[in-house]
């Protein structure tokens, strides 16, 4: 365990109107509050890390579903509206796969490149109008096979990515873990030994 000199993050504490004692304790205090709050930081990161994760195989399950669409030998730049799947979901401009994949990736916060449609693609997404909001490289009848493909590649390895940063967040939760246990440990073993001493003095002294 690091020494007390070599603890960063602890703010400075007036320790001359202090014993020993209490200096030591006020600064175990102050670690354990430090560990606390990276403790905390690291939590967020994961969680934000894994939010991110399931919103990428949102757009990945998205993507499959196109490409499902198209038949088995279909060539590079066959495009998706003139798949037999894409035209049944054209029915009364419905679009369901359209619409969920652009959303999924409005959500994922991120760009395919698919398409630039000077009308953009559709969404289920609204704005505070209550219009539905329609994105740029968003999928679209116009996409083709080749442009689905490279989008799938794509996104697997954003999550492959994510998921390999992801393990490294897991270690350094799991380092703070037993580091913060350890100080607080030390802190509760502290307060024991003082309460001891104290009261072994008291009964002397009777």
């Amino acid at each position: 365990m690091s020494s007390i000199g070599n603890i960063q993050g602890v703010s400075n504490v007036n320790i001359q109107s202090m014993d020993l004692e209490t200096a030591l304790m006020m600064v175990q205090q102050q670690r354990t509050q430090l560990l606390d709050a990276q403790l905390n930081s690291q939590i967020q990161e994961v969680q934000n890390r894994n939010g991110q994760i399931s919103k990428l195989n949102d757009v990945l399950a998205g993507l499959n579903a196109a490409n499902a669409m198209f038949a088995g030998d279909a060539k590079p730049d066959a495009k998706l509206g003139d798949t037999k799947g894409w035209k049944d979901e054209s029915v009364n401009g419905a679009y369901p796969t359209e619409r969920s994949m652009n959303t999924a990736m409005i959500n994922a916060g991120i760009n395919l490149g698919l398409t630039s449609a000077a009308d953009g693609a559709l969404t289920n997404t609204k704005n505070a109008n209550g219009s539905e909001v329609r994105i740029d490289g968003g999928i679209r009848g116009m996409t083709t096979k080749s442009q689905v493909d490279a989008a799938i590649a794509k996104v697997k390895g954003q999550i492959d990515s994510l998921g390999n940063s992801q393990q490294m967040d897991m270690l350094r939760l799991q380092s703070l873990t037993n580091k913060r246990n350890e100080a607080f440990d030390v802190m509760t073993n502290f307060v024991k030994k003082m309460q001891e001493s104290r009261s072994s003095i008291i009964g002397n002294m009777r």
